[in-house]
């Protein structure tokens, strides 16, 4: 109640109401403002969605909603082109936009030091767009190129067919992205016209999420939008159909894998039945032990990936099923898929299917809200599609109240043959005991080492390294468990990869559907992967769970089955995916490029060498290299959260008491990574090719070299970074080259890589080429100035900043750096680190590494 009076008192022109843990006012534009503090993190969100979309468009301007997006961001009368992106890049800002069926929404994450500022851009660009002449026909070009590129995937061909096969008369039968005969055509009257009707305060919904006083951040939306706001007009929309009679669209493409999905009309997001269809969704597709997973993945084999959505509209939705196969299976697939439904619809479900699918559900929302980004989006994606704050809170209390016999309803009510659309897309060429014996429980000694910046450092009695970074922010405990070594461990390059995809399909003493199933229930995450540095175990949990969750670790570190079956599942998903990576042409490119610019050594075992090698993998070479890469001495276990010191330690010397293997040092394989001494070049022709795909690299040195990292961490900020960047201003904003455009610093411990990548339509490779070259050129002779230098560390501080917001975020960092050499006080040592480049370090780095030994990948229209 005294809260409640406060806000009351305050002065400020709206109405406020008090929800449990967010602010909700009305302005008196009409404009919506939801703030909700959160002080975990210098970091704020701001996200203004606009109550439009393709829903609101027709024949003459389909399209319209995306590529205004676009053109918000070509600057206002009082903040020019560029001001928008590289002010905020150089405060670290992460900016983007989406635009969907029924909203576009536009975001900005910022240290929260930066609130004032990143607000008024915001509101400036939203409200007062100039949409110069000049920019616009610019990016009509980049619009044009990104509809051509989306007709290069399976993914998106499958999913326009659905759309189109499930709607005839609503405007959702209507592409988000358009048209490009109308993107071609559309002038700037009629893009302002759109843009007067419906981009006005009324139809906004701003939400705030971060380190900020709620009072006074709605206070500053509402002078910053202060801008009268004109009546919507409310429209009526054709209403669909029911489908009566099975759909189905059988589409052939430039791809070697199957792609399928199966959709039914669902709900608006308001319709009592969404609860019971969001478990529905759950039982059937969600996790190991769900129905179609174990049915039709495991048990029959029939697909490589299958998942299942419910997804909502304000108008209306879809239920629908995707999956990924061989074509052969493509009859199959279809007819599993129904078989389970029928089971449903017939038999209905266990009440543990439902307890188990609600607990899934209700925990990932909490983990997807420990991100104030994730909160913002289900926020303003709530509000704008319910036209309630109050569904944030209750749906999860809804979700709690479902029972078996509802989702038994809605199975019957909305799925079934007569009731569905099916879209498939197939190759070209294709014609049709619980635990293990209790153990004495000892105190294990740990040698502190060091503290710094609230971590401590401590050698565990069996050699390995523990990070310990207690407090007490959430109930989430984050373990990262690095294992130095990775694939330079390996006899055969890809025994790393498979382990990392077996080790959790079961143990000694839980079949892969019970460890499946306890971690579901209980809201656990164990992450193997393997990267070529190391192999990551990554850990999430509760406190509440601590307990439960080491068990289960104890049980995959050192008792998993790894059984033939489960390899050879596992080896042939991996196959499937690698084919199925190659339908996309940017991924060909890419992977031509990484086996280029490490060859013939652990850095290269990219796709090319795991197509062979996967097929001669052993179970026996996998439990060897399982049986040696927990080896004590070479592992860091970072935990971050609210534990006990002590347990934590007992816990970690027990699990990983390992006696197999020898002590791993990155320095003894300096030289198993020879070094470019000659120009590198590769061309892939490919058919009926939209956009030309270029790659280009050098090698550098690694992590090791500190100096050389920091500098080449700044050259990529100013140079491919962002929309302020100078490949993107000079290549597609001048000369509008690219649709996607920019570069990247990949370093791994002993050799790294800086990639520029560009994506043109392939009669301007050349000049995309010449236009990236001598933007080297000119790193290589000209002096950066101080401003662009200046903000390009900002960027990279403020992206740092973000980048560590959840606990795993800060395990994972603080285990990488100390495995790699640099020491876990890196964390807190990186902004200086930064901030020491100087310009004639830029300059001494380009010259020292841009040279004529680089890597070129070139995916190409075929002549």
């Amino acid at each position: 109640m005294k809260k409640f009076i406060i806000l009351l008192a305050l002065i400020f022109s709206g109405t406020c109401v008090f929800a449990t843990d967010f602010n909700v006012y009305q302005a008196k534009n009409g404009q919506t403002i939801i703030v909700k503090q959160v002080k975990s993190n210098p970091i704020v969100v701001i996200d203004t969605w606009v109550k439009t979309g393709s829903i609101n468009e027709n024949d003459q301007n389909t399209g319209v909603s995306h590529f205004l997006e676009h053109l918000f961001f070509k600057g206002t009368k009082r903040n020019p082109l560029g001001t928008f992106d590289r002010i905020l890049e150089s405060k670290g800002a992460v900016t983007n936009a989406a635009t969907s069926k029924d909203f576009t929404h536009y975001y900005i994450k910022i240290p929260s030091k930066d609130f004032d500022l990143a607000l008024e851009l915001h509101a400036d660009m939203l409200l007062y767009p100039a949409i110069p002449q000049n920019e616009m026909d610019r990016e009509r070009k980049v619009v044009l190129e990104e509809i051509a590129k989306d007709k290069n995937s399976p993914n998106e061909l499958v999913y326009e067919n659905l759309t189109e096969l499930i709607y005839k008369v609503h405007p959702y039968k209507r592409e988000v992205i358009g048209k490009s005969a109308v993107i071609e055509n559309i002038t700037r009257d009629e893009i302002f016209d759109y843009y007067n009707k419906h981009y006005v305060p009324e139809n906004m919904i701003t939400v705030v999420v971060g380190d900020v006083d709620p009072n006074y951040a709605a206070k500053k939306i509402e002078q910053e939008f202060c801008k009268k706001s004109v009546k919507p007009e409310k429209v009526l929309y054709k209403k669909e159909p029911p489908i009566t009679q099975q759909r189905v669209k059988i589409d052939k493409f430039a791809c070697d894998s199957g792609y399928m999905m199966i959709g039914f009309r669902g709900t608006n997001a308001v319709h009592k039945d969404e609860f019971a269809l969001d478990v529905l969704a759950s039982i059937l597709g969600d996790g190991r032990s769900s129905r179609f997973y174990q049915n039709i993945k495991e048990q029959k084999q029939l697909v490589n990936s299958i998942s299942v959505g419910n997804g909502s509209f304000k108008d209306d939705g879809i239920f629908y099923i995707s999956s990924n196969f061989q074509p052969e299976n493509k009859d199959k697939v279809l007819e599993s898929v129904f078989e389970e439904i029928k089971k449903i619809q017939e038999c209905g479900v266990t009440q543990e299917e439902v307890e188990r699918a609600k607990l899934i559900i209700v925990r990932d929302s909490h983990y997807s809200r420990e991100s104030v980004s994730n909160i913002a989006m289900e926020m303003g994606y709530t509000v704008l599609l319910t036209g309630d704050a109050k569904n944030y809170d209750k749906y999860l209390e809804d979700i709690k109240k479902v029972t078996p016999q509802e989702v038994q309803n809605v199975a019957r009510k909305y799925l079934g043959e007569n009731k569905s659309a099916v879209s498939v897309v197939l190759p070209e060429n294709f014609n049709e005991k619980k635990c293990s014996a209790c153990k004495i429980e000892k105190n294990h000694a740990a040698k502190l080492l060091k503290s710094a910046y609230n971590t401590d450092k401590y050698e565990l009695d069996n050699g390995a390294t523990l990070l310990l970074n207690q407090h007490q922010v959430n109930d989430i405990i984050a373990i990262s468990i690095l294992a130095k070594g990775g694939t330079f461990l390996e006899k055969t390059p890809g025994v790393a990869s498979l382990m990392s995809a077996t080790m959790i399909k079961g143990t000694q003493n839980y079949s892969q559907n019970e460890l499946a199933q306890i971690m579901e229930e209980n809201g656990i995450k164990i992450m193997p992967s393997s990267g070529a540095d190391s192999f990551v175990v990554d850990v999430v949990t509760t406190k509440e769970e601590l307990k439960k969750t080491l068990e289960l670790l104890d049980e995959v570190i050192n008792r998993a089955n790894f059984a033939t079956e489960d390899i050879d599942k596992a080896r042939k998903v991996m196959l499937n995916s690698i084919k199925a990576k190659r339908d996309v042409p940017i991924n060909k490119a890419m992977e031509e490029y990484n086996s280029l610019i490490y060859e013939g050594s652990v850095y290269s075992n990219t796709n090319k060498i795991l197509e062979k090698t996967l097929p001669k993998i052993t179970q026996n070479q996998i439990k060897e290299y399982y049986n040696t890469i927990f080896y004590p001495q070479n592992l860091v276990i970072s935990v971050n959260g609210d534990v006990d010191k002590s347990y934590v330690i007992n816990k970690m010397s027990e699990i990983f008491n390992s006696k197999n293997g020898t002590k791993f040092e990155y320095t003894k394989h300096s030289n198993d990574i020879p070094k470019i001494k000659t120009m590198k070049k590769s061309v892939l022709p490919i058919k009926d090719l939209q956009t030309a795909w270029l790659f280009m690299g050098w090698q550098t040195d690694g992590t090791m070299n500190q100096k050389d990292f920091a500098t080449l961490q700044v050259i990529d900020s100013f140079m491919g970074t962002g929309m302020s960047s100078r490949l993107f201003r000079n290549l597609r904003e001048k000369q509008g080259l690219a649709y996607q455009v920019g570069s990247g610093f990949s370093p791994n411990v002993l050799r790294g890589k800086y990639t520029i990548y560009i994506g043109t339509n392939p009669a301007t490779v050349k000049v995309a080429k010449d236009g990236i070259m001598k933007q080297i050129q000119i790193l290589k002779t000209q002096d950066v100035g101080e401003e662009e230098l200046q903000n390009a560390k900002d960027l990279l501080i403020g992206q740092y900043i973000l980048a560590l917001e959840t606990n795993l975020d800060k395990a994972g960092a603080l285990a990488n750096y100390e495995a790699s050499g640099r020491g876990f006080e890196f964390i807190n040592k990186y902004a200086d680190l930064i901030q020491s480049v100087t310009a004639k370090d830029i300059k001494d780095v380009a010259n020292k590494y841009f040279n004529e030994n680089y890597v070129e990948s070139l995916a190409d229209k075929a002549k």
